[in-house]
């Protein structure tokens, strides 16, 4: 091989080797220029969910959560008994048939409870409850399905948060803690009934 054909070859390999280096310094530093979430974001995200959770457990006591508990039943089989004979829609009264029947039930293990640790327990509807009951009385057919359905939707988010609270409270009592725990399944199919009959009504 002559020196001058040695020569050209060696070139050649330069070059190809210097493209190659190039090349990859420019995709690590196109990877390294692209946005990333990093752990500690994802981890703060968590924590906050976590933290929220917690502080929303710690910040419900026994006597507080068996008074929204007892209101919260009563509403629902005040306001369901009312729809009964309001509703105009099969879907609206079946659901109110559903929400007298369970609410009935876990207002007679809550009432058992309550008597055994001493609980006091409200005898009637809170101011909020009460709004919406007097404003359903004067509603009635698709009007009074409309407000009603949107209302449950509203009180059973309410509803499961305190519940799932209460559920996960550190120092609630057991037997009370176990009936929020074992209620919960039941809010949470009521909740998903409301939120579907709303869409279905375009709420």
């Amino acid at each position: 091989m002559s020196e001058k054909v040695r020569r050209g070859c060696l070139l050649s390999a330069a070059l190809i080797a210097c493209q190659a280096l190039a090349s990859g310094a420019l995709a690590q530093q196109t990877d390294e220029s692209r946005p990333r979430q990093s752990t500690s974001d994802r981890d703060t995200a968590t924590d906050t969910t976590r933290t929220t959770n917690a502080a929303m457990s710690k910040t419900v006591s026994a006597q507080s959560f068996a008074t929204q508990a007892a209101i919260i039943g009563k509403a629902e089989i005040e306001l369901g008994q009312m729809a009964e004979q309001r509703s105009q829609s099969k879907d609206v009264k079946t659901f109110a048939q559903r929400m007298v029947k369970d609410h009935t039930a876990a207002d007679a293990k809550l009432k058992k409870i309550a008597g055994k640790a001493t609980l006091n327990l409200p005898d009637s509807l809170d101011a909020e409850h009460l709004a919406v009951k007097q404003k359903l009385s004067g509603l009635k057919g698709e009007a009074f399905d409309k407000e009603y359905i949107k209302a449950m939707a509203t009180g059973h988010d309410k509803a499961v948060a305190l519940f799932e609270a209460a559920s996960q409270g550190s120092e609630m009592p057991a037997e009370l803690k176990e009936f929020a725990a074992s209620t919960l399944p039941t809010l949470k199919q009521h909740e998903e009934m409301a939120h579907s009959l709303h869409e279905k009504a375009g709420g």
